[in-house]
């Protein structure tokens, strides 16, 4: 809100409870024109009511920050069914749901302005687990996956939507447990021994809002000091000869030979999300001629290409009495990048 504010940007404060805080706050803000709105974000009505009450008394919205959110401990083993429930109906309505449904009404508000910024807040907890508060971690998880679909549906309207992951951040809220001795081992986390400032996540919302971050939409920014790291997963070793870091890659799995068929068509697959290491030689695919809306016959094999440079694998296959659809199918002996069949596919790796 101030760093909006000190922009010159006129703020709605969000409230649910806290009018007097809210207030503070307003009054605290540089500039003038800012206003405060209550909603219980897990009210649908009361959340529409309350964007359009905001974009009434600002004159229209620009930006839409996703900021409110709870945090109800609920740890599967010590948790009753009902508190479960509870746990997951709560958590969801507000930090998913609200957030939405805030969307879908500060969209149209935006259109009629020719264009808008919405920017979620998300959590780190999205990707790393929230082991005693696993809706939370679910409910951040949808909202970076919220954001990255809405980036994609209103971007013809000159709407970027785009999410931050926060880690741990020095607010009123999370004081007392930092100065606990739990606080060294959050710090702990990140090999800056600190969490975040508000001014740190501030000053990315601030400039996934601007007009520079456009091309930004549809990204989801971590800001957790590299307390967490969502590639740490990968293992290295050491390739002496270049002297270099590269991924270690186990066993190379062996490449089953084509079987003796037919040879009637040819549907070819890449595999673009499967690592295989490199292969000794390359198997020719299974060709054959194949005509755009017949079948063809029932032939099967399999092959796979891989290159001594590690690059993705491309594996081809022929299905079973598959028919050749007009989407995404070439009529000659080329590969085909998208097939439609009714049969089931079979293990090919």
């Amino acid at each position: 809100m101030r760093a909006f504010a000190a922009r010159g940007d006129q703020v709605a404060i969000h409230y649910r409870e806290a009018a007097a805080t809210a207030a503070a706050l307003r009054d605290g803000l540089p500039g003038g024109g800012h206003v405060t709105v209550r909603a219980d974000m897990a009210d649908a009505a009361a959340v529409r009511a309350m964007v359009d009450d905001a974009a009434g008394r600002l004159g229209g919205l620009d930006v839409l920050v996703n900021n409110a959110g709870i945090y109800v401990a609920h740890p599967v083993l010590e948790s009753s069914y009902e508190q479960w429930q509870d746990a997951w109906r709560a958590t969801l309505g507000v930090n998913l749901a609200g957030a939405a449904n805030a969307t879908w009404c500060a969209a149209r508000h935006m259109v009629a302005r020719g264009g808008g910024r919405i920017v979620n807040v998300g959590s780190r907890g999205a990707f790393r687990g929230e082991p005693a508060h696993p809706a939370y971690g679910a409910s951040k998880a949808g909202l970076h996956a919220f954001g990255q679909s809405l980036a994609v549906a209103l971007a013809p309207h000159g709407i970027t939507v785009a999410s931050v992951a926060p880690g741990y951040v020095e607010t009123d809220m999370t004081a007392a447990e930092l100065a606990t001795p739990a606080g060294d081992v959050i710090r702990a986390q990140s090999p800056f021994n600190r969490v975040a400032t508000a001014d740190e996540v501030a000053a990315a919302v601030v400039y996934l809002a601007s007009p520079e971050a456009s091309w930004a939409s549809g990204a989801v920014l971590d800001l957790n000091g590299a307390s967490y790291l969502r590639l740490a997963g990968a293992v290295f070793a050491v390739d002496a000869p270049r002297d270099r870091a590269v991924a270690d890659v186990g066993p190379v799995p062996q490449v089953e030979p084509l079987p003796a068929v037919e040879e009637r068509g040819r549907l070819v697959v890449d595999d673009r999300d499967r690592h295989l290491g490199a292969v000794a030689g390359v198997q020719d695919p299974l060709v054959v001629p194949a005509e755009l809306g017949r079948e063809v016959p029932d032939v099967s094999g399999r092959s796979h290409r891989v290159g001594m440079d590690h690059q993705p694998a491309r594996v081809v296959v022929v299905f079973p009495s598959a028919r050749l659809e007009r989407d995404g199918v070439e009529r000659d002996e080329r590969p085909v990048p998208y097939l439609r069949h009714g049969d089931h596919l079979p293990e090919y790796v």
